[in-house]
């Protein structure tokens, strides 16, 4: 079933980029900082910000994704919210269909707007990095499989470095639960021309 799914993932993204005229692009996201919550559905127990970075292989309308990062969060209903901070590190390989960094002009215009719209799965892998695991409580570490969604609005300024805003939301198999971040982007187009 998992690997009928990342077949499945491939082969879109395989398709996207095939029926292109254009070499992909490469970005670096660095860095990734945004408000998250690794489980929406008890934001209050478990809360933070996630700082990362991602290597990109995009088109207009796919991307393949390659990237590394860490939740810094707390626990706000704990009695000593200072014991409760947990770093959560991880390593993530996604692939995206959609409009990925893109506008009318195909992103060839400076000063413009632009924007992201794909769905998107992957594969994550979270570092277990707790002394003690509390009892009854839903695992989340170890690999696990996602599917989901992000959306981005940004201003091109110019061709090699520009700032996204973002929203993704995503579901996790094994932990079956739906996390969500919101935040920004510094990315650097890496194909770009830079005379």
């Amino acid at each position: 079933m998992k690997k009928t799914f990342l077949f499945l993932i491939n082969l879109l993204f395989s398709a996207a980029v095939f029926g292109q005229s254009v070499l992909p692009r490469l970005f670096l996201d660095i860095p990734q900082l945004s408000i998250a919550s690794p489980d929406v559905e008890n934001i209050d127990r478990r809360a933070g910000v996630d700082l990362g970075t991602a290597m990109n292989l995009g088109t207009h309308w796919s991307t393949v994704r390659l990237g590394a990062g860490a939740l810094f969060s707390v626990d706000a209903s704990s009695t000593d919210v200072g014991d409760s901070f947990l770093t959560t590190p991880y390593g993530l390989f996604e692939v995206g269909v959609g409009k990925y960094r893109t506008n009318g002009n195909r992103c060839a215009q400076t000063k413009s707007n632009a924007f992201t719209a794909m769905a998107k799965g992957g594969v994550r892998y979270n570092f277990d990095t707790r002394k003690t695991k509390p009892a009854g409580e839903t695992d989340g570490y170890g690999i696990d499989y996602t599917v989901g969604a992000e959306f981005g609005y940004f201003y091109i300024r110019d061709v090699f470095k520009n700032f996204e805003l973002f929203l993704q939301g995503n579901y996790h198999v094994n932990a079956k639960v739906i996390s969500a971040n919101f935040g920004f982007k510094t990315f650097l187009n890496l194909r770009a021309d830079r005379d």
